[in-house]
């Protein structure tokens, strides 16, 4: 008798030490700095969006040029990206258009800046194909960032470029 009520003690513990460590694996979501970078402008946005993907906005917001800081804080750029819908696409969330788009991985120059390349994401539905482009700057310290203020396609509410 006494061992039944220890077998169930040691099933109840592996099940426990079982469940607990199968959550654990989940609730762990990759850091973008170990497997992105910001060395080229394609990498920067692949870096951006996993950032986003993972809701690790403030990364997110490092991919962001000096200016566009300037411009919207990281409170402001975290309730875009959460919130924000994209009249233009049907109202698709801001955050669901960077994510789910596709890359083309040509970027190209942007006229008269030769700092700076636009990358094309494209957004494609079963009613609609979107073609829009990310300006990527490099910055002094030699990384490349994203203006959010400076896109061709699509009007973000930055200055027409």
């Amino acid at each position: 008798m006494t061992s039944q009520p220890r077998l169930r003690l040691l099933l109840l513990a592996g099940l426990s030490v079982t469940s607990l460590l199968i959550s654990s694996g989940c609730l762990s979501i990759p850091n973008v700095d170990d497997h992105f970078s910001k060395s080229d402008p394609l990498e920067t946005v692949r870096y951006f969006r996993y950032a986003i993907d993972a809701s690790d906005f403030d990364k997110a917001y490092q991919c962001m040029t000096e200016n566009t800081h300037q411009q919207i804080s990281p409170l402001q750029f975290k309730a875009l990206i959460r919130f924000v819908d994209v009249p233009e696409l049907g109202d698709i969330g801001l955050r669901d258009l960077i994510v789910n788009s596709s890359i083309d991985p040509q970027s190209e120059p942007v006229r008269g800046e030769n700092s700076s390349r636009w990358i094309t994401l494209i957004w494609e539905d079963a009613s609609q194909f979107i073609e829009y482009s990310l300006k990527i700057t490099l910055g002094e310290d030699q990384t490349w960032n994203i203006d959010m203020l400076s896109t061709r396609g699509l009007d973000l509410g930055g200055p027409a470029s």
